[in-house]
């Protein structure tokens, strides 16, 4: 979640890092759904928080899985046939359970809307597209940035 929460990396794209995608300069991500098409990559840069987040993720997995998100097999969470992440799924449903039973969060939240308050949360409309990598910051700006905007007045 934490990780999520700070790249806005797609849950496809989260679930298919590996180890040899964590580089010296920062995380190297080519995103599934633009693989085919732009073929862009990514790489976002580390920050004290990320790494942080990323040592975490790697201390509760199996150490003979390339993949950072693997089941106790080593395999990763995500058919690459289907594009289904069924596994993972029930994870979620599980963590969610837990936090509105355990916590003060009262309502219902998903991945995405991780994404979309990492989208919120970026200073600048240019970052949050960078962030969520869309080729253009409508969507970023019409699905994706949820506060509302804080204007200065004049005087």
């Amino acid at each position: 979640m934490r990780i999520k929460l700070l790249t806005g990396l797609r849950r496809g794209d989260l679930l298919r890092l590996t180890m040899s995608d964590l580089k010296e300069d920062g995380i190297h991500v080519m995103p599934h759904k633009t693989a085919d098409t732009s073929g862009k990559r990514l790489i976002i840069g580390w920050s004290d928080e990320l790494r942080d987040a990323i040592a975490m993720a790697k201390d509760v997995r199996p150490k003979l899985s390339p993949f950072l998100f693997c089941n106790r097999l080593g395999k990763p969470y995500i058919d690459e046939e289907s594009g289904r992440a069924g596994g993972w799924d029930s994870m979620w449903r599980g963590f969610m359970a837990r936090v509105l039973a355990e916590t003060k969060v009262k309502e219902r939240f998903t991945e995405h809307d991780l994404r979309a308050k990492c989208a919120s949360d970026a200073t600048t409309l240019e970052h949050a597209r960078q962030l969520l990598s869309h080729a253009d910051g409508r969507i970023t700006e019409r699905v994706y940035r949820r506060k509302p905007e804080f204007i200065n007045p004049l005087r």
